[in-house]
């Protein structure tokens, strides 16, 4: 608290107080499990080539799917936990992928596939101060569900590694990631707009065939050679 202008300003106790409050949130035990994720994740990049990265990875997964539990049960569910949660799975991800897609042998190219619904998620974010828009909405949709269960078996077939399927998986990462844009290009315009024709369903023939369109030339571009061997080596 600061005398200010013959007055007392709460504002700095206030803010004190709310960074005391998520300090505390810390070290709940939902919190402790989802941060164990932490050292976990860098134990299977440093054991990248040792058996012992399949232990490491139960044990991440474990953590994932405990935490939210704990939270339930033991009445410990906070502000910083809904925020903790997602932004460790992203994290993950992407230790894992950056640790485990080089002992595919696969061309890095591949990576556009996997990453392509996170990337178009985040150019979401000028949308946030510009019209004060709620990407919860967008990261709780079912085709996102769905790409990001994908996405956790391609990384498990690149655990293994298990070549053919962790290609097969990417290949069905990209597809669900473009019906995934798709699903959120009309969510968010409708959501943006009250003009009668963003809620007609044409606007979303014509929004999947811009989506095809982007996603083909991208796989003409960085993935025509590789799309040719997979299909030959599955056919």
């Amino acid at each position: 608290m600061a005398r200010r202008g013959g007055r007392w300003d709460m504002s700095d106790s206030r803010d004190t107080s709310d960074f005391r409050d998520r300090l505390d949130e810390v070290w709940t035990v939902p919190n402790l499990v989802s941060l164990s994720r932490l050292p976990m994740v860098a134990g299977i990049v440093v054991l990248v080539d040792s058996p012992l990265r399949y232990v490491l990875f139960a044990l991440v997964v474990l953590s994932d799917g405990i935490d939210g539990w704990l939270a339930r049960r033991l009445d410990q569910e906070t502000e910083l936990g809904a925020l903790l949660d997602p932004a460790l799975d992203k994290l993950t991800a992407l230790a894992l992928v950056v640790a485990l897609f080089p002992e595919t042998g696969l061309p890095v190219a591949y990576l556009v596939l996997f990453f392509a619904r996170d990337a178009f998620v985040l150019s979401l974010a000028p949308l946030v101060p510009l019209y004060g828009f709620d990407t919860s909405k967008v990261r709780a949709r079912v085709p996102g569900k769905v790409v990001t269960n994908v996405q956790f078996l391609a990384i498990v077939a690149m655990l293994v590694p298990a070549v053919l399927a962790t290609e097969a998986l990417l290949w069905l990462s990209g597809v669900a990631a473009a019906v995934a844009v798709v699903d959120y290009v009309v969510f968010v315009a409708r959501e943006l707009s009250d003009r009668p024709w963003v809620h007609e369903r044409w606007l979303v023939v014509v929004t999947a065939l811009g989506v095809a369109a982007v996603f083909a030339l991208v796989v003409a571009l960085l993935l025509a050679e590789e799309l040719r061997g997979f299909l030959a080596a599955v056919g």
